[in-house]
């Protein structure tokens, strides 16, 4: 009972990479849900998963480090997006921003 609860499943397809493993996760099961893979799927990759569609629910371990990963190196560049726009707008405001524009 213990794996099953958190969604971890024996000898099935992968939905990323369709190849067979011994050990996955249910991307609708407890754990997959917590970890939010039908919305990183959906928002990193160009294919969407929902409940409904008759694909497999599963993802692979190497999948989900990839995928994961994935989702920590796009957080990463739009905090420094976040924060290099608000320093711009800090040194605009403060009269420091030098423009580059001839006219």
């Amino acid at each position: 009972m213990g794996s099953l609860d958190k969604g971890v499943l024996t000898g099935f397809i992968c939905r990323l990479c369709s190849e067979m493993h011994r050990v996955v996760l249910h991307i609708y099961g407890e754990e997959g849900i917590r970890l939010c893979i039908s919305e990183k799927i959906n928002r990193y990759l160009s294919i969407n998963v929902s409940r409904s569609d008759p694909l497999p629910k599963t993802i692979c371990k190497n999948c989900l480090d990839r995928l994961e990963n994935q989702h920590r190196l796009v957080m990463r560049i739009e905090q420094a997006a976040h924060m290099l726009k608000g320093q711009r707008r800090a040194r605009v405001r403060r009269g420091s921003y030098v423009s580059l524009k001839q006219n």
